[in-house]
């Protein structure tokens, strides 16, 4: 009895808790918040006008941005009398009917009222959502989940914390810290959200003085945004940031505190940390920013936010926030490339297939690119209707791309366009500035034709135009490659704002400059680019082509990874390669699985050349898909049985060298064929779905050669190798 009585008690328990915080919800996929911090409200006849400015302010804002919930992140009202402000404010959100939560800053307690009065008057006034979940350390310490569009299930979660106020012992130092039992009950809240819904909730944490972290991830990941005053965090680091990285839940921590900083940090897609815009206008010291708010909306679907500032001359900062991994801690691709030549003859339901096998591999983002290409000889062509071409050279492939991704939620980056003459050399800066112009063009075009009609879909560009270590290490290449990104960046910034803009450069260790050297061209680069919030620099891992390996992959990286710091609100990902281009085959996923855990220690977000491929089960044996579906479930690759041997090979004198056949002995685990001549790997020959090729010529070949044919699956484990007899 006593059990079923403990039981009853739990879930009443849950519901209770459900039932205090009931309201939020999200709208057609969207949830805004709006954070204003650091009101300073005095409540004094000195202060009117400036208490009257923050109160109209605060109207504006959320009159312009109709927000769904709005956090106080703590010092809102400072002075006696503080009840009447809090009275005051508390009618603005009854008469905007706009749902409200307060953290407490170390001022709000330095009044007539305490933390817990203030909160017990709060809870007696409309909209207020703030409350205690449980008697801890503080006051205001609650979850407040965020349900689903149709209300049926709970899809993000926000905290709220006390980050309390002085240190009674200033050998601690000045400000207090997030208490243990804090930490306790927000990972027990965290598991009990997990266990509800069976996956975990991406989540934000609302508190007022700012971690240790925001000024120590600053050294790791280039911050964005104003900083204009040091970071006044505790000296003690009670391991709050720590738990967050651990349950892979709250991927946002939004503070005030410090009234020159309005800064965010994407600490590489694990989690970002940022600062609020100072709203009130009372000045506790000299503070140069304007006053305003930062604004936060939640995807409902994905666990990424995007976050602007906003104050009455309008909105900064601009940036999408997206959680690495989908907070799996599990390296994987969130996109791929897809070239012309494998869907030019795609109808609509082939392209739907694509989309689904994205969706089923955790993939949003497809890169396609050229939208304009110009071959060798002059000739272009494109895959839209465009001005730019004759009618016979055009195609509708982009739209029929387009058209699915609408349909199926995937985000396509478009490649503007492309001139085979970039791979000569030969050009100069008005010929590379005169293609980027006709770039600017092919944008236009897009955007009149598509942006309206599928807006979600096209979601970003792509910079066709692939730069090396070895052509552009002069300070003149330098700048022409400046110039011509300018030429694309300036335009696109004024026709779709919106859109982020990826390119994906490559190296070769081989040749031209080294890891350091480019790292320190493109530092020079990007300090002459007009890069814009979230803009994606993307480089290839290029151990696919051969110009990196296993060995020296880290080292480049990490020398990219410092460039890209020096470009605030840049994000850095990467772009690995599932190819063997020494046979033009896919990669075994030992490798791929190497080359993700090498490139994710530097990188925000991976992406692929090229899934639809290399590892399509549409185009390669379906075993590649699998495992790789296996693989970002377990965080390993499974074992896969070696493929039995072939039978029956043979040597044959053919009008041109030697022909070498076979026949498998099963199908099953085989991903690919073998052959050997004299010891040494020839060719690697792939199944392409239920095509198993079964001969192979050697045009060098002759009688005297030894050849041997062995069958291989997918992580490149091979059979025993059968000598080829003559025939």
């Amino acid at each position: 009895m006593k059990k079923y009585l403990l039981i009853i008690f739990s879930c009443l328990l849950c519901f209770s808790c459900l039932a205090q915080t009931s309201g939020l919800k999200f709208h057609d996929g969207k949830f805004k918040i709006v954070q204003f911090t650091d009101l300073h409200w005095v409540e004094s006849d000195s202060y009117k006008l400036k208490n009257d400015s923050t109160y109209n302010l605060m109207r504006e804002i959320i009159r312009t941005e109709r927000p769904d919930l709005v956090i106080l992140t703590g010092d809102v009202v400072v002075s006696w009398n503080a009840l009447r402000g809090w009275k005051r404010l508390a009618g603005l959100f009854a008469e905007e009917k706009m749902p409200f939560a307060v953290t407490f800053g170390n001022h709000d307690e330095e009044t007539d009222m305490n933390n817990a009065q203030i909160l017990e008057y709060l809870r007696t006034v409309p909209y207020n959502l703030t409350y205690d979940a449980e008697k801890l350390s503080g006051s205001g310490n609650c979850a407040l989940p965020v349900l689903s569009s149709d209300g049926k299930s709970e899809k993000w979660v926000l905290y709220l914390m006390d980050s309390h106020n002085l240190t009674q012992d200033r050998s601690f130092g000045y400000y207090d810290w997030i208490k243990h039992d804090q930490i306790d009950w927000y990972r027990r809240t965290s598991d009990q959200f997990t266990t509800r819904n069976k996956r975990t909730l991406p989540s934000l944490a609302f508190f007022h003085i700012p971690l240790p972290e925001h000024e120590t991830a600053r050294w790791v990941c280039r911050e964005f945004g104003e900083k204009q005053e040091g970071v006044c965090a505790s000296n003690i680091n009670s391991g709050l940031l720590s738990s967050f990285i651990e349950k892979k839940d709250v991927i946002g921590v939004f503070v005030g505190h410090d009234h020159n900083n309005d800064y965010m940090v994407d600490w590489n897609g694990n989690i970002a940390l940022a600062y609020g815009r100072k709203t009130g206008y009372p000045s506790a010291y000299n503070e140069v920013l304007s006053r305003g708010a930062r604004v936060i909306n939640l995807h409902e679907e994905e666990a990424s936010f995007d976050s602007y500032i906003i104050d009455l001359d309008g909105t900064y900062f601009h940036y999408t926030f997206e959680q690495k991994n989908q907070g799996t801690g599990i390296p994987r691709f969130s996109g791929s490339f897809i070239q012309e030549f494998l869907v030019a003859n795609w109808e609509d339901a082939r392209w739907d297939q694509e989309m689904e096998m994205f969706k089923e591999a955790g993939m949003k983002y497809l890169i396609y690119a050229p939208a304009l290409l110009t071959d060798e000889k002059g000739k272009t062509t494109t895959n839209y209707p465009s001005s730019l071409t004759k009618k016979k050279q055009q195609n509708k492939t982009l739209e029929k791309c387009l058209r699915s991704a609408q349909k199926n939620g995937i985000k396509i980056f478009i490649g503007l366009n492309f001139n085979d003459r970039w791979w000569k050399v030969d050009y100069d800066a008005d010929w590379l500035v005169g293609q980027m112009e006709i770039g600017n063009k092919v944008a236009d075009e897009l955007v009149a034709l598509y942006k309206g009609k599928y807006p979600d879909a096209m979601y970003g560009w792509y910079w066709v135009w692939e730069v090396d270590n070895l052509n552009c290490m002069t300070a003149e290449r330098q700048a022409i490659l400046a110039k011509a990104l300018n030429t694309n960046l300036d335009h696109l910034s004024e026709i779709t704002p919106d859109m982020p803009f990826m390119l994906s450069p490559f190296m070769n260790h081989k040749v031209g400059g080294n890891a350091e050297e480019y790292g320190k061209m493109w530092e020079t680069v990007f300090a002459q680019t007009h890069f814009r919030f979230g803009d994606i620099f993307s480089p290839q891992d290029c151990v696919g082509a051969g110009g990196l390996n296993l060995d020296n992959l880290s080292d480049w990286f990490s020398k990219l990874k410092q460039a890209v710091n020096t470009k605030p609100g840049l994000k850095f990902w990467g772009n690995v390669e599932t190819f063997d281009q020494q046979f033009w085959v896919s990669a075994p996923l030992t490798r791929v699985k190497k080359q993700l855990d090498i490139v994710n220690g530097y990188v925000s977000n991976l992406i692929c050349f090229a899934y639809s491929h290399y590892n399509s089960p549409f185009v390669v044996s379906n075993e590649y898909h699998q495992a790789y579906l296996q693989y970002c479930k377990e965080g390993k690759l499974p074992k896969v049985n070696v493929p039995q041997d072939v039978k029956n090979v043979l040597m044959l004198k053919a009008s041109k060298g030697m022909e070498i056949s076979w026949i498998p002995g099963s199908l099953e685990h085989v991903a690919g064929f073998n052959i050997y001549s004299n010891g040494t790997l020839l060719k690697k020959l792939q199944v392409h779905g239920n095509d198993f090729p079964t001969s192979f010529t050697d045009k060098e070949g002759n009688e005297d050669n030894v050849y041997e044919v062995s069958t291989y699956n997918v992580l490149d484990e091979e059979s025993a190798k059968q000598k080829a007899i003559n025939k």
